[in-house]
């Protein structure tokens, strides 16, 4: 996978974290897919590193010395930690029950595995928001955008992400710039957000947030996750420095009334209900086809408004 950055923009902080999960072949599993940490994700991340530079990365030991070890710490800003450190981790036998307690009801998302099996990948994808924040803060390289990119993008397998993308960022957001791609046969779903955020003003009690086509099939007390009209594929999204802290203390704000309400989910799905509840105006979106061209759409100028 040939990717060559343009580094001539000196304003962006490309942040992204890798860790060794405790059960390796726990993850191996859940993805469907092969992927060992020396041999899939470090090499990725060394790509990415040497791709981008000025990257803020939160890591392993492991992942460290790697990094030291080829010469490329310097161009780190780097938080080096063990897994059990992630901010969530403490709440790691609660997310258990709760995963526990979510079987068997609509829009579960374990399907066929094991909340033991999810809950350290869930652990460790609910620390975005707070790697984008600690950047932020901390601004090693002085840059007035941060740009989420996941550690395992540069794989092989995930060239078709990367489809039209020229090796420039041309965006500069004033917002989360983040993509969604649609599902349901919808095309262009802009005013689902708005449409679900005028239900939810209505709601009264505990209930799960769903979409008004499981509403219309479920009794709400069955439902388990977050559905709606479209995905967000989270591997990549963008925004200045103005909406790092305010996006992360919404992020969590987000996911303690999904915890309250009984649900433990992936980032995609808080950063749903983060947007159906967007009073704030907190994101400008890019449509896109399937997962194909996600680098690109996040890069390039245009975007739409949610709401």
């Amino acid at each position: 996978m040939a990717i060559t950055y343009d580094k001539g923009r000196k304003d962006i902080t490309f942040c992204t974290m890798l860790f060794k999960m405790p059960a390796q072949q726990d993850l191996n599993a859940l993805k469907h897919m092969e992927r060992k940490f020396e041999n899939f994700y470090l090499p990725s991340l060394r790509k990415l590193v040497e791709t981008f530079g000025r990257v803020a990365l939160w890591c392993d030991c492991q992942t460290a010395q790697y990094l030291r070890d080829a010469g490329l710490d310097s161009q780190i800003q780097m938080r080096v930690m063990d897994f059990s450190d992630l901010p969530h981790y403490a709440e790691r036998d609660q997310w258990l029950q709760i995963l526990e307690s979510m079987r068997g009801k609509t829009g579960y998302l374990l399907h066929h595995k094991t909340p033991a099996q999810w809950v350290d990948y869930l652990i460790l994808i609910a620390a975005k928001p707070a790697v984008m924040n600690w950047a932020a803060e901390n601004n090693q390289f002085n840059s007035e955008y941060f740009m989420w990119i996941d550690a395992g993008s540069f794989h092989p397998m995930y060239a078709h992400f990367w489809n039209n993308w020229t090796g420039r960022v041309d965006a500069t957001p004033t917002r989360v710039r983040i993509t969604a791609a649609p599902t349901l046969g919808k095309t262009r779903p802009r005013f689902v957000p708005k449409f679900i955020h005028n239900i939810y003003r209505r709601w009264r009690g505990p209930i799960g947030p769903a979409t008004a086509q499981t509403m219309a099939r479920q009794n709400l007390t069955d439902i388990a996750m977050i559905n709606a009209d479209y995905d967000i594929p989270a591997s990549s999204f963008m925004m200045p420095r103005s909406w790092v802290g305010e996006f992360y203390n919404t992020f969590e704000r987000t996911r303690r009334i999904m915890k309250k309400h009984g649900l433990v989910s992936t980032e995609q799905a808080v950063f749903q209900a983060m947007m159906k509840y967007d009073v704030d105006g907190m994101f400008e979106v890019s449509y896109i086809h399937g997962y194909d061209g996600v680098y690109a759409a996040v890069a390039a100028k245009n975007a739409d408004h949610l709401m």
